[in-house]
């Protein structure tokens, strides 16, 4: 087990040695690192296989594993650059947010549906047992987790969460990086967050879990996204379809996914995202970015 620190000591108890003792048996060698600060989590396990050795700015070397593919998670108590799907930039503050990233090598296989399965493992752990009037933790087709507010007269939604899912060739192998990200708590007044990252809306785990910290947090999605990784090469995304579809918040809703406007019919098992145009053809999205507009 490793447990590291960058720039400065961690300040939560994050109960490492009873996180790795869940994670090893599920991803065997698994190094844990926990640091106070950095840019972001994703490019630094990425940057670990592409470069020999890392230094940090007073030249200690971080970073590099006896084996470059052995499994590693690391958590970052603040995430000053941290990256979303096409670019965009996922905002966090400290002790408000989540922000970790599990790198495994996975064989090479048919990944798709991959950002599915980890939206659906997560839901599933915030959310084990939804109530009688169906899930709040939601999720948007391709990689986003939503909160679902039934305080108003209609539901509303509002994000919680995203997930960003890199590779990088490492010998004959490939890692994959996959980086999460969740609001736990509500952002502080003062903590410099620029009001255009919430044009979605914001929501809080906290709002479904009352008093949740950011470990709580952890414990409960890290083990399940493991469990996922280790299943999915042997199962696909099939066996998740139905897990996905109980979340889907495009289902039924009129969405955009470039030039094309219509009603989504849900998720195929290939994971590609089904919409029917208003000429009744129905088509099959495959990438790119679905924009979602809620009809009351």
């Amino acid at each position: 087990m490793t447990i590291s620190s960058e720039r400065s000591t961690p300040r939560l108890p994050w109960n490492t040695e009873a996180l790795w003792a869940q994670l090893e048996p599920l991803l065997p060698g698994i190094g844990i690192e926990v640091v106070a600060r950095i840019d972001s989590t994703n490019s630094a396990l990425l940057e670990r296989v592409r470069r020999e050795t890392q230094s940090d700015e007073g030249g200690r070397q971080y970073g590099r594993r006896a084996d470059d593919l052995m499994p590693s998670l690391l958590v970052a108590e603040h995430q000053t650059l941290g990256r979303g799907r096409m670019g965009r930039a996922w905002m966090s503050a400290p002790g408000s947010s989540l922000t970790f990233s599990l790198g495994v090598g996975l064989p090479e296989a048919d990944w798709t549906g991959l950002s599915l399965v980890v939206g659906s493992a997560i839901a599933e752990a915030l959310e084990p047992t939804p109530p009688a009037s169906g899930p709040r933790v939601m999720l948007k087709w391709p990689n986003d987790l939503w909160l679902r507010d039934d305080a108003g007269p209609e539901p509303g939604y509002r994000k919680l969460g995203g997930i960003l899912i890199e590779t990088v060739q490492a010998n004959r192998q490939r890692l994959v990086v996959i980086g999460v990200g969740i609001n736990v708590q509500d952002f502080v007044e003062d903590s410099d967050i620029p009001a255009s990252q919430f044009g979605s809306g914001f929501a809080a785990l906290h709002e479904l879990l009352p008093g949740i910290s950011l470990p709580e947090a952890l414990s409960r999605v890290a083990p399940a996204l493991a469990q996922a990784l280790v299943d999915f090469p042997k199962l696909g995304f099939g066996a998740w379809l139905p897990a996905y579809t109980r979340r889907d918040l495009t289902l039924g809703q009129q969405v955009t996914a470039g030039a094309l406007t219509g009603e989504s019919l849900g998720v195929a098992a290939d994971a590609s995202l089904q919409v029917r145009s208003a000429d009744g053809a129905v088509h099959s999205v495959t990438a790119g970015d679905v924009s979602l507009r809620l009809q009351p």
